[in-house]
């Protein structure tokens, strides 16, 4: 054992003795407090005995633990015996305070099982010190108003359980986190926020999925919704990937060289990441090899040219300019006659023509939204997934940026 000196900077504690005792540093103190009985708060007490009682600080170096001499009182007015008690623990727990809420900072970036293998102390107390912290800090109103607001899912498990995620993408964080991928629960979501800060959004953003539209047309109808770009060009994509698959399977059984009797035109697959590049991004080669198959393949060239067509719909300088262009882009769809791209306007994007030109009057899309999903999923991997969705709701919002302090933003103050 060696006796070594602590800083401890605990108010009301004198350290009496330290050493290092099997790896941890143990630090003897007493109470520099001056006596009373909490059961009357008299002072009039008298000695009755004393224990140690170890209590886990913070590290220093090493890992800490009081040794507490911890008197036992007699009051002399109530005649009641009662154990002298410090602020920095609270009742019956066997940490400080301080540590408690160093386990709860490294809980919320960090899986509960890390944080407790790395200050060797129980899983329970993390999860126990992370639950209480974690329910005063979300306890609090936000200081500021999103403008724009982004509405995805995330799967909480699997076989469909999803809960819907609300983020500000102008400051980069998560604010509300709803059980369930539904109508009922955007609405719930938009209710949960007061009415100041419901006023103060202006833009909504959305995949193609008609509830989240629904709710934020009840509970905001005069905030622009807008169909997420990504979203719609990639809908248009898997179009023309459906017809170069099916255009290439239709022919492949009677090419004269297919001899292993392939159920596709094994040319038509090896060029499907260059089918799949914008026209601009091409090389010589990669454009060449497209027109030869293009040749073969008449209706595979035309689906590609109404990609990159509806894709040059989001280059264009104005939402009139965009107009013209979708209206273009719709009358060549209706030409070429094409089963794949007709049915993908009648029933999915012709419904969002109006929110697909609401991107011109504020260009903002989901990519926050997805890039949420994605640390979402990294802090599920590590905890090996959640079972308490109200931990993993707050595990969410602390850990994407939920706290994260934007008073210099004007609209703030909005």
């Amino acid at each position: 054992m060696d006796a070594i000196r602590v800083p401890l900077d605990l108010d009301g504690f004198e350290v009496i003795d330290s050493e290092v005792v099997n790896g941890s540093v143990e630090v003897h103190v007493r109470s520099a407090r001056r006596p009373a009985c909490h059961h009357c708060g008299s002072f009039d007490v008298s000695g009755h005995q004393r224990n140690i009682r170890r209590i886990r600080d913070r590290a220093h170096g090493y890992p800490t633990v009081l040794l507490w001499h911890q008197r036992r009182f007699r009051c002399r007015d109530c005649r009641r015996t009662c154990r002298e008690r410090h602020p920095q623990i609270a009742g019956r727990r066997s940490i400080t305070n301080r540590f408690r809420r160093h386990l709860f900072e490294r809980a919320v970036g960090e899986p509960f099982a890390w944080v407790a293998a790395a200050e060797k102390v129980s899983g329970y107390r993390v999860v126990e010190a992370f639950d209480a912290h974690a329910s005063e800090e979300l306890g609090r109103s936000p200081e500021w108003f999103p403008r724009v607001v982004n509405l995805d899912e995330s799967a909480f498990r699997r076989m469909f359980r999803y809960h819907t995620v609300f983020s500000d993408p102008e400051r980069g964080v998560v604010f509300e986190l709803v059980e369930d991928r539904s109508q009922g629960a955007a609405e719930l979501g938009f209710s949960l926020m007061s009415a100041g800060m419901r006023a103060a959004i202006e833009t909504v953003v959305v995949d193609c999925f008609p509830p989240y539209r629904q709710a934020a047309e009840r509970w905001v109808p005069w905030a622009r919704i807008v169909l997420d770009k990504f979203h719609a060009m990639r809908m248009v994509d898997e179009c023309a990937h459906r017809v170069r698959t099916r255009a290439s399977r239709k022919r492949a059984t009677n090419l004269p060289n297919n001899r292993s009797g392939h159920q596709f035109d094994r040319r038509v697959r090896r060029l499907r990441w260059a089918f799949s590049k914008r026209a601009s991004t091409l090389s010589d080669d990669e454009r060449s090899k497209l027109l030869a198959m293009f040749e073969l393949y008449p209706e595979i060239g035309v689906a590609w040219l109404l990609k990159e067509e509806f894709a040059s719909i989001y280059d264009a300088r104005d939402r009139d300019e965009a107009d013209r262009r979708l209206q273009v882009w719709k009358h060549h769809v209706t030409v070429s006659g094409i089963g794949e791209f007709l049915r993908t306007w009648q029933r999915t994007l012709g419904a969002w023509e109006e929110q697909i030109l609401n991107y011109f009057d504020h260009r903002v899309t989901n990519a926050f939204a997805e890039g949420i999903t994605n640390k979402i999923k990294v802090i599920k991997r590590c905890a090996y997934g959640f079972r308490n969705p109200v931990r993993y709701r707050s595990k969410v919002l602390l850990a994407c940026g939920h706290r994260r302090k934007s008073g210099a933003d004007h609209r703030s103050s909005r």
